[in-house]
Parts: structure tokens; C-alpha cells; sequence
């Protein structure tokens, strides 16, 4: 939308230069301003990412990157935000309206045992507000592969004993 309006601020500089002959440099300053500010958009997009390391899952953000340590990943899945929205009322209406648009794709949720403040503060750097409880949301392109690389890297809980079994 950014370069858009960039866009028509240069087209109509130019349409004003071929009818009066003179630049208005305000519309040339601000459409340079809007086409930097869109290029800036544009790359800083392409910086968040979702890379599983050797000592952890790295979030990178725009502007930070935060290390979730593989101790502290509990349990990875995948599957739909309306699936996992649809299931616990408590949550429904929780349901952020900036993942709307994604609410039939699948997503990586992964569990973890931290605080709920730390976990909020990994689903800032993950875009979004993608943290919900103790779940945090990642928007990846290939959710399935995430979790698969995940699964062998998680700790295991050993079993209730039977007498606590419900």
C-alpha cells in the first residue's frame, strides 16, 4: 500500500511537470519518503524467521532475537488456528483479529514451560501476538516440516504412575 500511494505521488509529480513544467518538491520528497519507508517494509519483512539450532529454536524479529531453549519446548504441533481457537471457549474469544487471515492454515504451535510473561514476550518477537497461554504460535511457511525437525529434539516427560492416573 506504502509503494502504492509512492507510486501516484510520482505519476502525479509527473503529470504536473508535463503540464506546468515545474517539479512541487514537497510531492517528490514525500514520495521518496513512502517509497523508502515501502522498501523498508518490504525487506524487514523478510526478516522474521523460525530456525531450529543446535541449542534451540532462534526467533529472529525486525528488530530482536530471542533463543528458546530446547529444555523448555514441552510439546510441537501442527494444526489450523480455527481448530485450535474452536476448542476451548476460553480462547475463542481470544482469538487475535490480525491472524484472521490465517485462521485455515496450518500453523506450528509449540508448548512451553516458561512463564506466561516470557511466553508473551517470544510471541512479540514472533509477530503477531501469536502467544496464547503457554502456546506459542508460529506462522511458518511449512508448519509440518517445523514440527517434524522438533520432535526428536524434545524432551520427554516420563508417564504418571497409575495411581495417579485419572
Amino acid at each position: 500500500m506504502v509503494l502504492y500511494g509512492a507510486g501516484v505521488l510520482v505519476v502525479g509529480t509527473g503529470v504536473t511537470y508535463l503540464d506546468s513544467h515545474r517539479f512541487v518538491l514537497e510531492y517528490l520528497i514525500l514520495a521518496a519518503a513512502l517509497l523508502l519507508l515501502g522498501v523498508g517494509f518490504h525487506y524487514g519483512a523478510r526478516q522474521h524467521y523460525v530456525q531450529l539450532e543446535d541449542d534451540g529454536l532462534r526467533i529472529q524479529g525486525l528488530v530482536r532475537r530471542e533463543l528458546v531453549p530446547l529444555a523448555a519446548v514441552r510439546q510441537a504441533r501442527t494444526q489450523s488456528l480455527q481448530v485450535l481457537f474452536r476448542n476451548a471457549v476460553d480462547r475463542r474469544e481470544r482469538f487475535p483479529r490480525s491472524l484472521r487471515q490465517f485462521e485455515r492454515s496450518p500453523v506450528c504451535v509449540v508448548r512451553l514451560d516458561l512463564d506466561p510473561l516470557q511466553v508473551q514476550r517470544l510471541g512479540r518477537v514472533a509477530g503477531r501476538g501469536s502467544a496464547i497461554d503457554q502456546d506459542l504460535i508460529l506462522l511458518v511457511a511449512d508448519a509440518q516440516q517445523l514440527e517434524q525437525s522438533l520432535q526428536p529434539r524434545i524432551r520427554r516427560r516420563p508417564p504418571a504412575p497409575a495411581a495417579h492416573r485419572r
